[in-house]
């Protein structure tokens, strides 16, 4: 089956090819017929745009192809106008020389062109083509009819015909090859294209307007309607101007050239350092020396990239003298498969020998791939199952930007998953795959690269429980809440009910260092609650809504003013204070949540107020013990948010917050040093939900 396959492949070309070149004999040759237009005078020439139709068989398909279609072409045509064999030696063999020279058009092969250099070589390619291939066909002419004077050959046949060819090639080739996606559409190529089509258009409407023989045109296709004069007079200007829009086309992508070089430049040089960042050249941020200490845009630019570069080699040395320490056995002469392997063996093997992922990792084959090495990174982490839940869209979501030839040639369904999974959770550094080749050998640089990012998942996984959509994430938040005993500090409770008594402060909430996430703050959302059965609820709505994030259950004993009309709660201690006050102690949690996208982030204040907060009015669709204040925070802001102040206390073992305005935060602050100058103590701002925002003031303004 292989076989017959493979075969077959090459005979879909061959019949393609042959189905082109037919169209391109036909279309010529009818086109020709049916739609001539013929210089008048003492001309015998016709305009022939289409000559277009063989210069592409030859580009596309190469010389022979090309012959076959000029040759062919011309004969159909003499043979419609009844001609027989006359212009076989002449024309016709000239007209097959213009579709096989073309296809010894050196950069042909290339995919696309993308430099103007190669526009312009394309362009000397197509005059010469036409110039050579009627030089032969016009000296072919001047040989077998002795009777034709050379200088009435050259100035009223050969030079109308080389003109008219190379005017209609230069104007419609590239347009065609525009359509055909053979122009790679950078900035450079852009310029030159409108440049030259702009020249095509200005002169063609100052000859309209200056040239008084433009009137002559429509003779074109009635030459019997002028006289010879102004017949030759007709011909003289269209050689003329011809000559003169060939020589301006030219001089257009040289102008277009030296343009887009001034501006390009520079650009270029930034970007190849750039990507020599995303290959992992450290000394990268040193190349943009000289563009950053440019006066202009392109100097600021360079300048900030640089700055972001230093401090992007400065996080990476620190990462990696870390992970060097852990792995003091990688020796230098290690091929990038053997320091991933032996590496992930060692990080993970030895936690539980007889996991599957331990097993996956000394199962890996000889020789890696730069994608099978990101499969196997994803598998040595754990994350095989939630890789096997990712849909072609979500896909598609996490490849977006990146050109799709990268992420999609050649790669399994499981190998796209895998890949799409690892950018989403920072196994892999998106930028890397502008510049990798997935099917490369695993070099010792991008071995490094997702060893520095498993490293850094390994330590950071401990402070999550899991994914939404990882089977088991409500048992594990379940047995984060089970295992919440001793979460305070007396020494510290006791001052802080004190500041809450005085009413320095309205509440508070303490929690275990060791039980925080480890979260990316600009993805992260922390949800304050005291029932598990609404925490399972809420996951399972995250997962209904298609919302994925990290998940940690952060337990924490909690004190709060009560306000009036407030539902009490079985597990509410109640106390009251001196002024007649009421304050409430209780065991809660903050369900810390780091999104995945920051679209999903932004959507969870609408689905807390659409499904998790109580009105006043009984009834609705909400999700078990909702609250009518619920507190859910952000460290960034977020539209809908309300900027408020964090006074955070710290020991060695525990971690304090107390959310106040920011208008009174500063006497706080010195309250607070005075009265418990043991902790460690800062304050910093937060962006809370209207709801706890609106029972702050409220209660701060009685």
């Amino acid at each position: 089956m292989w076989k017959i396959n493979n075969r077959s492949q090459p005979d879909a070309v061959l019949s393609q090819k042959i189905l082109v070149c037919a169209l391109a004999i036909a279309g010529y040759a009818l086109t020709n017929y049916f739609l001539r237009i013929h210089l008048p005078g003492v001309s015998n020439v016709d305009l022939r745009p289409q000559i277009v139709l063989i210069f592409v068989v030859g580009y596309l398909y190469g010389p022979c192809y090309g012959f076959l279609a000029g040759f062919a072409g011309n004969f159909c045509t003499d043979l419609l106008f009844g001609y027989g064999l006359r212009y076989l030696p002449s024309w016709t063999i000239g007209n097959g020389l213009i579709g096989a020279l073309i296809g010894f058009f050196p950069y042909r092969k290339a995919a696309s062109l993308e430099r103007i250099g190669q526009m312009v070589s394309l362009i000397i390619m197509l005059i010469f083509v036409n110039t050579a291939a009627l030089a032969y066909a016009s000296g072919m002419v001047s040989l077998l009819d002795k009777q034709l004077p050379s200088a009435i050959n050259f100035r009223y046949f050969y030079v109308p015909a080389l003109l008219s060819n190379i005017i209609g090639t230069l104007v419609l080739f590239p347009a065609i090859l525009l359509g055909l996606q053979r122009f790679k559409l950078n900035y450079p190529i852009k310029l030159s294209l409108a440049v030259y089509y702009l020249t095509v258009l200005m002169l063609v409407l100052s000859w309209i307007v200056l040239n008084p023989t433009y009137r002559y045109i429509p003779a074109l296709f009635n030459p019997s309607s002028l006289s010879m004069e102004q017949g030759n007079a007709l011909v003289d200007a269209f050689s003329y101007w011809a000559f003169l829009l060939v020589i301006l086309l030219v001089l257009s992508f040289v102008v277009s050239g030296w343009m887009s070089k001034a501006i390009i430049t520079p650009l270029k040089r930034l970007e190849d350092a750039v990507l020599t960042v995303l290959k992992g050249d450290s000394s990268s941020a040193q190349k943009l020396d000289g563009l950053a200490r440019r006066s202009d845009e392109v100097g600021i630019l360079s300048y900030t990239v640089q700055l972001l570069s230093e401090e992007f080699w400065e996080t990476q040395k620190l990462s990696r003298r870390e992970l060097e320490k852990t792995l003091k056995f990688i020796d230098e002469r290690d091929t990038g498969t053997d320091v991933l392997v032996v590496a992930l063996a060692s990080l993970f093997g030895k936690d539980n020998p007889g996991a599957p992922e331990a097993k996956s990792i000394l199962d890996a084959s000889s020789e890696l791939t730069n994608v099978t090495a990101i499969a196997l990174v994803v598998s040595a982490c754990g994350l095989q199952e939630l890789a096997a839940t990712y849909s072609d869209a979500k896909i598609d979501k996490s490849f977006q930007g990146m050109d799709v030839n990268v992420t999609q040639a050649a790669l399994t369904r499981d190998h796209r998953q895998a890949l799409a999974l690892s950018i989403d959770v920072h196994l892999l550094f998106k930028g890397r795959l502008k510049v990798m080749d997935l099917h490369a050998p695993l070099n010792r640089d991008m071995a490094f690269h997702l060893l520095e990012r498993v490293h850094a998942f390994r330590l950071s996984r401990k402070k999550y429980a899991g994914y939404v959509t990882e089977p088991g994430i409500v048992g594990k938040l379940l047995d984060q809440w089970e295992k919440s005993a001793g979460i305070g500090n007396e020494n510290v409770i006791k001052r802080m009910n004190l500041a809450v008594a005085n009413g320095t402060i309205i509440g508070y909430h303490i929690k275990r260092l060791e039980n925080l996430a480890n979260f990316d703050v600009d993805l992260k959302i922390s949800y304050s609650h005291n029932d598990i059965k609404h925490i399972k609820q809420l996951v399972g709505l995250l997962i209904g809504e298609n919302m994925q994030a990290k998940l940690q259950m952060e337990p924490k004993c909690s004190s709060f003013l009560l306000m009036d009309g407030w539902e009490m709660k079985e597990a509410m201690h109640l106390e009251t204070l001196p002024d007649g006050r009421k304050a409430a102690h209780m065991t809660e949690f903050d369900l810390v949540m780091e999104f995945t996208l920051p679209e999903d982030r932004d959507r969870f204040r609408q689905i807390i107020e659409q499904y998790a907060k109580r009105e006043d009015k009984e009834g609705g669709r909400i999700l078990f013990e909702s609250f009518y204040h619920p507190l859910y925070k952000s460290d960034v802001p977020l539209e809908g948010f309300n900027r408020i102040a964090d006074i955070i206390l710290r020991n060695k073992t525990h971690i304090v917050q107390t959310f106040v305005k920011e208008e009174g935060a500063a006497a706080k602050l010195e309250w607070f040093k005075r009265e418990m100058p043991d902790m460690d103590i800062t304050v910093t701002p937060v962006w809370v939900n209207d709801d706890f925002f609106r029972y702050l003031n409220e209660v701060q303004n009685r």
